[in-house]
C-alpha cells in the first residue's frame, strides 16, 4: 500500500480560510513602501481601526521602546520612531492577535514567546551587525515560523506525527516534517508571507530560513540563524523542536560580527527575553 505524502498544494487546499492581515496593517506596508508617502498619511489609516491604534500607542510608551517622553498620538510616534517601525508595531499587534487557537499537541504560549524573542533577537543582530534593516529583521524574526500554525490549525494529524518523530528521532521540526511531508513549515510560511503581499525579500528568507547556501540574500537568513541558535540555548522552543543546538560556521561572513559586538549581543540576551515578554503583554 502506497502511503500518500502531502505536499504543500495539498496543505494549501485544507486552508478553507487564508488568515488575512487587517486591511489597516495592509495599508500601511504599502505606504512605508512608497517614499511619496507622509507620516499625516500613515496616521491617517491608523486612526481607522481604534483598537489597533490604542495597543499600538501603549507598544509606543512602553519600556520596550523606552522613549524620554509619553508619546499622545500615533502621527507623533510615527515622526518619532519612523515609518519601518511603526510597520512593525501593526504587524505585532495584528499578528499576535491573529493565531491564539489551543492545539493539545502544540503550546501556543511557548510558541509566541519564542517567536517574540526571537524578534527581538533578530532586530539586535541586525543592529550589531548591520547585515540588514532590522525592521526587517524583527518582522522575520515574529512570522519566520507561522507555517507551524498553518499546519496545527489544518493538518492536525500530520503535526502529530511530526512532533512524534521529531521527539523519537532527536530532530527539529522542520527535519522531522520532511519525514512526514512533502513539505515544511518554512515553505509554508513563506506562502503565507506571499499571500499577505510582503516583501519578496522577507518570503525568500522564510522559505530558506533552514538553508543558508540556496537563499538569494544570505544576510537575514544568517541572523535567523543566529537567533534560533540563541534561542536554543536559553531553552526558548516551540513543540516539535528536538534537536541538539548548533550553528552553521558559513553565518559568520554574511554578519560581519566583531568579538566586541558579539560580546554585547550575549550579555543582553536575558534583556531581549524580558523585552519579547513586554512585547506579547502589551500586544496580545
Amino acid at each position: 500500500m502506497t502511503i500518500t505524502r502531502a505536499n504543500l498544494s495539498d496543505i494549501i487546499a485544507r486552508v478553507h480560510t487564508v488568515p488575512s492581515l487587517p486591511e489597516v496593517v495592509t495599508q500601511v506596508c504599502r505606504l512605508v513602501n512608497d517614499n511619496n508617502s507622509d507620516a499625516r498619511q500613515v496616521n491617517a489609516i491608523m486612526v481607522k481601526d481604534a483598537a489597533m491604534a490604542g495597543k499600538m500607542l501603549r507598544l509606543v510608551n512602553s519600556v520596550y521602546y523606552g522613549l524620554n517622553e509619553p508619546v499622545h498620538d500615533l502621527e507623533q510616534a510615527i515622526v518619532i520612531l519612523g515609518f519601518k517601525t511603526i510597520r512593525s508595531i501593526a504587524l505585532s499587534v495584528s499578528v499576535l492577535s491573529m493565531f491564539q487557537q489551543q492545539s493539545a499537541n502544540f503550546n501556543m504560549k511557548a510558541f509566541w514567546t519564542h517567536s517574540a524573542v526571537s524578534a527581538c533577537l533578530c532586530r539586535l543582530i541586525a543592529a550589531k551587525s548591520r547585515a540588514c534593516d532590522p525592521e526587517l529583521a524583527f518582522t522575520l524574526g515574529l512570522i519566520k515560523d507561522l507555517g507551524k500554525v498553518i499546519l496545527v490549525e489544518n493538518a492536525p494529524e500530520e503535526t502529530r506525527a511530526i512532533i512524534a518523530v521529531a521527539r523519537e528521532y532527536r530532530l527539529s521540526f522542520t527535519q522531522a516534517a520532511r519525514k512526514v511531508l512533502d513539505t515544511d513549515d518554512a515553505e509554508i510560511g513563506a506562502w503565507l508571507a506571499k499571500k499577505w503581499d510582503l516583501e519578496a525579500r522577507l518570503v525568500e528568507a522564510i522559505q530558506n530560513q533552514f538553508n543558508l547556501a540556496n537563499a538569494p540574500d544570505p544576510k537575514p537568513v544568517a541572523i535567523c540563524q543566529l537567533s534560533e541558535y540563541l534561542c536554543a540555548l536559553k531553552k526558548i522552543r516551540t513543540s516539535g523542536s528536538c534537536d541538539e543546538a548548533a550553528l552553521d560556521p558559513g553565518i559568520w561572513p554574511h554578519l560581519t560580527l566583531d568579538k566586541t559586538a558579539l560580546v554585547e549581543v550575549l550579555s543582553v540576551i536575558n534583556d531581549e527575553v524580558e523585552n519579547a515578554r513586554q512585547l506579547l503583554l502589551l500586544a496580545a
